[in-house]
Parts: C-alpha cells; structure tokens; sequence
C-alpha cells in the first residue's frame, strides 16, 4: 500500500509540474531570464489546451490573457485580452483556430471604444465603426474579405472629414519602405572603433511616431555594440517626419520597431 502510494504522489507531482509554466520575456519579447525580464508568462494546462497570462514585471499587472489549442503556443483559440500598464483594456478579440474570428475592439485610455468591428476567416468583414476619445463617432467603413469596400469619415463637430479616406492606416516614411532603406543606406556611418574590431549585427530601435508624424522616444531593443547602437539612434533621430497611423479615421500616435542592419 505504501509503494503505490508513493508512486501515486510522485506521478500526480510530475502531472502538476507539466500542467503550469513560467516563460520569461524581455522588451523585444524574445524569451530570457528572470533578472533580464520585462514580461512573465504563466502557462496553465487544461482540456481546450493553455490559459495563458502575461505580465508586466514592473508592476506585476495582467498585460495578456488568451487561450491556445496547441502545445507549441501558435493557435489561438477563444478570447484575447489585452491591458495597459495601469489596468485598463485596449483590446479585446476572438479567435478560431488560430484565425481572427469574431468581435474586435480597441479602446482608448479613458475606457471608451476607439473602433468595433467583427472578423470574419481572419479579415475584416462587415461595418466597422471608428470614435474619437468623447465617444462621438470618426468613421465607418466596410469590409469584404479584409478589403474596405466603402467609408464615410467625421469631424468631431459632425462635419464630412475629405481628408481621410482609410478606416486603417500603419504609420509609414514618406515614399514607403524603399525610401526608407535608401534613407538608412545613405546616412549610415560605419563607425571606425567597430570596423576595426569587424563588428556587425542588426540593431533594433522602438520609437514613437506621433498623431502629427513627429518620431520621438527611441529606444534601443537589441543592442550589438555600443558603437552601432550610437550610429543607429543618430540616423533614427535625424529622420523626416512620418506619415502618422490611422486608427478608426483617427490620427493616432503608434510605435515603430524599426531593424537597422550593420554590413562589411
């Protein structure tokens, strides 16, 4: 009686053990230890697959919450949530087997919705609707198969905005990714102390771009060397001014993660 006992305890630890996990995040979201972590992730075993949470480690908030069906982390299934630093919602989702299926909604700061809309194989389909932060409406839209079909765009005093003619817009540099290479090709200054010591790699760079297209708050994600990090934030910093997002037929402010790649 003793042994299988002991056998049963050992095996139902060995089945908590696998049941639930850590994973540790740094900024770039690449996986790494507990003193280097930006993010944690806690990983629940149950039938329909993982609950998954993510948290900021600063203030051990909830960043995440979303099931996956898989036990390599790649299908989600169900609803996805996600949180500011402060607690408050600014997105919310449903997926299908690894596909956008279902409500989506974006939300500003002070709790409102910024756009609503429903996906439908993983594209955008039907009516969405864009607000400003007072909650009057910005924009409607719709969508076939993740193609705007038709809009309809506002000022804040219910005035037809002509200006805008997207529901949704990344932020983009003038000309479009090409002129942008060419830019970093162009001002690009190998620096001497790393040719020397024939150092190369990429350099990642986070910044903002904001509602205006002014870039600000660049930030180092993945360094090399501290040479081509300099290099890399002196470029950055000297760019023209962006072409900002649109978010619901709203200019937003939104951030960059940018690779700048250093080559003998």
């Amino acid at each position: 009686m003793k042994k299988v006992s002991s056998f049963f305890i050992l095996f139902f630890s060995g089945f908590l053990a696998k049941a639930q996990d850590t994973v540790y995040y740094n900024t770039n979201w690449q996986t790494t230890d507990a003193a280097h972590a930006s993010y944690n992730q806690v990983r629940v075993k149950s039938d329909a697959g993982w609950q998954v949470t993510d948290y900021y480690r600063s203030s051990g908030r909830v960043q995440m919450t979303g099931n996956f069906a898989d036990d390599s982390f790649h299908v989600q299934n169900g609803r996805f949530t996600w949180y500011d630093e402060k607690g408050g919602i600014n997105h919310r989702c449903d997926y299908v087997n690894g596909k956008l299926d279902g409500v989506d909604t974006l939300y500003y700061p002070n709790g409102r919705k910024k756009t609503v809309g429903v996906n439908k194989d993983g594209e955008r389909d039907g009516e969405w609707i864009g607000y400003f932060p007072n909650g009057k409406m910005a924009g409607k839209a719709v969508y076939e198969k993740g193609k705007q079909v038709s809009s309809a765009f506002y000022n804040e005093d219910g005035t037809n905005n002509k200006g805008i003619k997207e529901f949704m817009k990344n932020a983009s540099y003038p000309g479009g990714p090409a002129q942008l290479l060419r830019y970093l090709n162009k001002s690009l200054k190998y620096p001497d102390i790393a040719v020397k010591r024939k150092i190369e790699g990429t350099v990642v760079v986070v910044f903002k771009v904001s509602k205006e297209g002014t870039p600000s708050e660049f930030k180092v994600v993945q360094s090399v060397d501290k040479s081509l990090d300099e290099e890399a934030l002196r470029v950055m910093r000297e760019m023209k001014d962006w072409e900002p997002s649109i978010v619901g037929g709203v200019y937003s402010d939104s951030y960059i993660k940018q690779p700048v790649v250093f080559r003998f």
